[in-house]
C-alpha cells in the first residue's frame, strides 16, 4: 500500500479534522521523509492551510466552502479505508515562520486564490483570526450555513 500524510488542522471557530494532503504537496514531503530526514513533517507543522469543510460533490458543480485551518499535526500513514473518507488539503498553504511575519493582506492574498468570493471573505477572516486572534462571527455564520448547504447536496445526491 501507498504512504499518504494526514494533516490535523483546527478551524478558526474551534472545529477540528484530519485531512488528506494534497496530492501536489506529497512528493515534496515523500521526499524529505524518504531521505531520512528526521524533521520531515517540519515545513507543515503551524503552517496555515486551506482545506474543504464540507464534502465535494461527485459531478463539481459546487465547490465547497474553503477555509484556512492551523496544521497541528501530520504524520505518514498507509493508505487504506479510513485515510479513503478524508477529504484532500488544498495546494495553498504558508509555512509558519513565513505567516507569522506577514501582515493579513499579504497571506491572505496568497491564501485566497481563485477561491469564491464567500471563501474568500473566510480565508481573510481565518487569517485575521491566527494573526491577530480576532473572531468574525458573520463570516464564520455565514461559512457554517454554507456548510450546511453543501451537506444537503450531497445527501441528495446520494
Amino acid at each position: 500500500m501507498a504512504t499518504v500524510f494526514v494533516a490535523h488542522v483546527k478551524l478558526s471557530w474551534g472545529q477540528e479534522a484530519d485531512y488528506l494532503i494534497a496530492n501536489d504537496v506529497e512528493p515534496g514531503l515523500a521526499s524529505r521523509r524518504d531521505r531520512g530526514d528526521k524533521d520531515w513533517n517540519a515545513v507543515m507543522l503551524n503552517a496555515l492551510i486551506n482545506v474543504p469543510v464540507a464534502p465535494y460533490i461527485k459531478d463539481n458543480r459546487v465547490t465547497p466552502p474553503i477555509a484556512t485551518g492551523l496544521v497541528t499535526s501530520l504524520t505518514a500513514v498507509e493508505a487504506g479505508p479510513a485515510t479513503a473518507k478524508l477529504l484532500r488539503t488544498r495546494s495553498q498553504f504558508i509555512m509558519a515562520e513565513m505567516w507569522q511575519k506577514q501582515d493579513v493582506s499579504v497571506d491572505a492574498t496568497f491564501l485566497h486564490h481563485d477561491h469564491p468570493q464567500l471563501s474568500q471573505y473566510q480565508i481573510r477572516a481565518d487569517v485575521d483570526y491566527w494573526l491577530n486572534h480576532r473572531r468574525h462571527p458573520l463570516i464564520t455564520l455565514i461559512t457554517k450555513w454554507r456548510i450546511r448547504l453543501q451537506l444537503a447536496r450531497v445527501k441528495k445526491e446520494k
